[in-house]
């Protein structure tokens, strides 16, 4: 089954990197799958090779361990948060006390696997007699219809707060804790057109609303189509066009924005990988948008490396994205970091950065204020079904016309009881 997916996402290659997303668009390069071990002709039949370390399980069925059809995480964490509204700054602070609770259900088959995920946690800060409630759902799945055509599907909805609504936090939009619901759904097609060329095919939806009246719901649409050729082994060429309808203004109105550009990809090794993409937006109606102009440049680069289990991902990107709450559009600057790093058989360190720039706006100064986000954990395996995690969260807000700049601290620690499958709900957003 292991070996049936592997070849699955090698195929979806193409697909993930079109819809792969972080605030808004982050294509990713694609790395080329591992090469199947070879066996030591001289090592004695069903013996593992030398230096190999198979789970118990695997000895035992003498094959992989297929995927299991439940996962549960079930913790309690405490911690601090120095600035709890990220309202004005040096806003109170308080000790949070975070129970929180998971369970997903995977449903594999030989051609592709469906996940339904469901958790929720409570953050109660007692000194402060205030109690905020979360709640996530998701499905994700791959399908592959036949052997030249490949699907993915993606949905998920959460409520919660400001802090923690992801579409959000990927679109850099640091704004007081508010409570807000949240929807995306994405369904994606791959199709093989010949040895060296495949088509892409993406439709992707984002809704957040707002439950306190000074901020906008937000909405917006999104329809790509995509080309891409091997050109080499190591290289690949595509061409794409995506259009974007967003509604996000106190009246309702709706703008199109449209975008094309040009994307490169560059295996360096086996374990790294370079994109870079460069293009043109055009959005006909740039003052409803908040824009400055219609025409603007747009692309980045993006770098992916992956090594026995670690993992990097660099990536820097110029290019107009709505910003829900606010109303607009803005032309901005993204940069970031993410990093998963094992440390021997029980340590894992996790990092995640981001660095948001918006270019200055007449029509609308209330954007453009620089956000920084920055995640950090340590996780501790404690035998198979516990781990302590030790996290640290740092936002900040620039200063807005005579607004100062706004920080917050947050650190935790928590105890998770999790299926051995099952990764703990990351800590990075709300304690």
């Amino acid at each position: 089954m292991r070996d049936g997916l592997r070849i699955l996402c090698a195929a979806m290659g193409p697909l993930i990197v079109a819809t792969t997303l972080t605030a808004q668009t982050l294509p990713m390069p694609v790395l080329p799958p591992e090469p199947p071990p070879v066996p030591d002709p001289t090592a004695p039949a069903g013996l593992p090779e030398p230096g190999a370390n198979p789970r118990a399980e695997e000895l035992e069925t003498g094959g992989p361990r297929p995927a299991r059809p439940w996962e549960y995480e079930l913790g309690m964490g405490g911690g601090w948060d120095s600035n709890i509204d990220f309202l004005v700054p040096n806003g109170p602070g308080g000790v949070a006390l975070s129970p929180r609770a998971g369970l997903a259900r995977v449903f594999s088959g030989p051609r592709g696997e469906l996940r339904a995920t469901a958790a929720g946690r409570w953050t109660s800060y007692s000194d402060q007699n205030l109690n905020r409630y979360y709640g996530d759902f998701g499905l994700d799945g791959a399908y592959r219809s036949s052997p030249s055509t490949s699907w993915r599907v993606n949905a998920a909805y959460d409520f919660g707060y400001s802090d923690s609504a992801r579409i959000l936090v990927e679109q850099g939009v640091l704004l007081p804790v508010v409570k807000t619901r949240s929807f995306t759904g994405v369904l994606g097609l791959s199709e093989k057109m010949g040895p060296q060329t495949s088509l892409q095919v993406e439709g992707r939806f984002y809704r957040t609303e707002f439950d306190s009246p000074g901020f906008i719901n937000g909405e917006s649409a999104r329809g790509t189509l995509g080309l891409a050729r091997e050109l080499s082994t190591r290289s690949t060429a595509a061409i794409e066009y995506s259009f974007e309808y967003t509604r996000a203004d106190q009246a309702g109105r709706s703008y199109l924005t449209h975008f094309g550009s040009l994307r490169w990809t560059r295996v360096l090794s086996p374990q790294s990988a370079l994109l870079l993409e460069g293009g043109a937006s055009y959005t006909p109606d740039a003052a409803r948008a908040g824009l400055q102009q219609k025409e603007t440049f747009f692309g980045g680069a993006t770098f992916n490396r992956m090594v026995r289990g670690s993992s990097l991902m660099l990536f820097v990107r110029r290019e107009v994205a709505p910003a829900f709450g606010i109303g607009v559009s803005r032309l901005e600057v993204r940069a970031g970091v993410s990093a998963t790093v094992p440390m021997g058989r029980a340590w894992e360190l996790r990092l995640a950065a981001s660095h948001v720039q918006p270019d200055a706006s007449p029509v609308a100064t209330q954007v453009d204020a620089i956000s920084d986000d920055a995640f950090v954990a340590l996780d501790r395996r404690l035998g198979r079904r516990l781990q302590l995690s030790g996290a640290a969260r740092y936002r900040r807000r620039g200063p807005l016309g005579t607004i100062p700049t706004i920080e917050a601290l947050q650190a935790g620690l928590y105890l998770t009881l999790i299926s051995p499958s099952w990764r703990a709900i990351s800590p990075a957003l709300g304690l």
